[in-house]
Formats: C-alpha cells, structure tokens, sequence
C-alpha cells in the first residue's frame, strides 16, 4: 500500500513539474509577442491619448500643458474635419463596395473551368502587389489632364467633349482617387472571394440543378450564404485598410483641391506634420480610433448574428 501511494506521489510531481514546464514554454512564447505589442501598438496609443489632452507641439513637446478638452472642443468647431471625414466615408464605401462587386465578379468568372484560367488569375494580381506610391504615381499619369488615357478614352467613346482636369478640380479629383483606388485593390477581393468559393460543396451546385435552379438562383441560395463569412471578414478588413488609406491620397493631391481629396488619415498628417500641431492631430487621431472601434465591435455582432442564423 506505501509503495502504491509513493508511486502515486511521484506520479503527481512529475505530471506538476511537466505542466509547469509546459507553461513556463507557453509564456516563453507569448511573452515577445506581447513586448512587440506594448512597444509598437499600447505605448504610442497611451502617448497619443495623453497628447490628445495637451497643447503640445513639434516645437516643444516637452513643454506641453494640459489643456483638457479644448482640442475636442476644436474638432467640433473645425468645418475642414466634417470635410475631410465627409470624404473619408465616401472614399471608404465607394472604394468597398466597388472593389467587392468587381472582385466578385471576377472571382466567379476565374473560379470556371476556362483556358488559361491560372494565368488570368495571376494577371489579376499585378495591381495588389504594386507599391501605393507607385501606383499613385501611375494614376497621375493615367489621370493626366494633357495626355491621360483615362480621358483620351473618354473623349474616344464620346463620353467627354475634352480633356477633364481631374486632380485640379473640386468635383471630379476624389472620384479619380476612389477609381485608382479600386483598381488597386480588387485583386484582394477577388483573391480572397476565389478562396472562399473553394470551399463551396459541390453536390449543393449540383442538387439546385436538379430542382432546375437557374444560374442567378444558385448564386443568391448557394454561393453567396457558403460564402457569407468570407465576404463579411474581407469587408471588414478593407473599410478598416482604407480608412487609414494614406499614400495614394498624399502622393497625388496631398488633400487638395481645395480640401476636395482631404480624408482623416491625411488631415491628420498636415496637422501633426505640416502645422506641426501634435496635439490637435492626436486628438483627431482618437476620434478616428474611436470611429473604426464602433464599426468593428458593430460588425463583430452582425457577424456572430449571421452565425447564429
């Protein structure tokens, strides 16, 4: 009976050793991963809540005051913010929504057995894997109001009289940003929507053609509820990516014309830069936060309803 319970006590401390063992390697583990995060992403988001309640300045940061919420109280009253936050909303759901049906239509179409199908899909991607600066920079030639092929094939189509000024005008300078922007980025619906059709079990395809289920219905009883999750994480991550869209915008128009192009990732810029308005820009800058925090914890619901349905 003793040399059972020994036995049974040298069971339990070694099954104790190795599970602390086990979790001394887990924290060993997590541990630089949470360094890299207090360094990169909590400790400026603390500076930049603290910043946002001082005068502070590139000038003199050091010799900050704390002003309360004089810098929230001039972000209501600052008619350039409504702007530019007015045309990130824009931006944002044009962009989105143009890139998700243009995406989804290509991902269907290359999602068919049709030749060369793989090197069509590898075509598609050039645009994602371009720089932003380039891309900006490709755009103003596209654009160019002299000798753009975006206007030399409207003019050819009839579709415009002359050549339009589209960076140097009020109306026509975002619309020009947000269609460099889709172009941009529909590759990465289409990559991600082409993912998600893989995994759409074929014998549900095949049993709505039996019932004579046309093309359209499979698509709207078939596809798109197979697919719903992939679409609503895709969407989420792209109103996010492209509210902090900054290098196409400031390499094009830097905000103009005359704030036409301005958006919060850029107003945020020229104040801390720029005007060198550290502390105003911070305050923008949480307001932003808060903006893409409500959108995620509002779509992060919708999603678990969708799950639950």
């Amino acid at each position: 009976m003793e040399k059972t319970e020994r036995r049974f006590s040298h069971f339990q401390a070694y099954r104790s050793k190795k599970r602390r063992n086990e979790v001394l390697f887990a924290w060993g583990l997590i541990l630089p991963s949470l360094a890299i995060l207090v360094l990169v992403i909590f400790y400026p988001l603390v500076q930049s809540l603290l910043l946002s309640f001082s005068n502070a300045n590139m000038l003199n940061i050091e010799g900050a005051l704390f002003v309360g919420l004089d810098n929230f109280k001039k972000i209501i009253q600052d008619s350039v913010f409504w702007v530019a936050l007015k045309n990130t909303v824009i931006f944002v759901g044009c962009s989105v929504a143009g890139g998700l049906i243009i995406g989804m239509a290509l991902a269907l179409i290359l999602n068919e057995n049709i030749p060369f199908r793989n090197f069509f899909r590898g075509i598609a991607l050039i645009p994602w894997v371009v720089p932003g600066v380039v891309v900006a920079l490709l755009v103003l030639y596209m654009f160019n109001s002299q000798a753009g092929i975006v206007n030399w094939v409207l003019v050819q189509l009839g579709l415009a009289d002359q050549f339009i000024d589209w960076f140097g005008s009020t109306e026509y300078a975002l619309w020009a940003e947000i269609i460099a922007n889709i172009w941009n980025q529909t590759p990465f619906y289409m990559l991600m929507i082409l993912a998600g059709l893989q995994t759409v079990p074929r014998h549900q395809h095949e049993a709505a053609m039996i019932d004579g289920a046309s093309s359209i219905q499979r698509f709207f009883y078939v596809t798109l509820p197979n697919i719903r999750g992939v679409l609503m994480i895709v969407t989420s991550l792209m109103v996010i990516w492209n509210f902090n869209n900054f290098d196409l915008i400031w390499t094009t128009t830097q905000g103009g014309p005359v704030n036409a192009t301005m958006t919060l990732s850029v107003y945020v810029y020229r104040n801390a830069f720029v005007g060198l308005d550290v502390g105003y820009a911070a305050a923008i800058g949480m307001v932003w936060l808060a903006i893409l925090l409500s959108f995620s914890s509002f779509y992060i619901r919708a999603l678990k309803g969708a799950d639950h349905q």
